[in-house]
């Protein structure tokens, strides 16, 4: 499932952390429900915290050791897709 979803932030002090309690709540039904963590953009920074629960050790580990042989001074994506 693909979804946007747009808040009133007016008079919300924190609407930043407001957004990601929505986004964490959403994302635990999805993947509750057998859904993907896919997006057109990546997994990036808002759905990392993800990772570990869509692909296992063996895996994060593949991407470190790529990621640390292509960008050794890690400057593309830094902290996407939880690396």
């Amino acid at each position: 499932m693909y979804f946007y979803y747009m808040i009133d932030y007016s008079g919300l002090e924190n609407y930043s952390k407001v957004y990601a309690e929505i986004e964490e709540i959403a994302r635990e039904e999805i993947m509750n429900c057998g859904g993907s963590l896919s997006h057109h953009h990546g997994v990036g920074k808002v759905r990392a915290g993800f990772m570990g629960r869509v692909n296992g050790a063996g895996a994060a580990d593949v991407v470190k050791s790529v990621k640390a042989q292509l960008d050794p001074m890690n400057v593309f994506g830094v902290g996407n897709g939880g690396l």
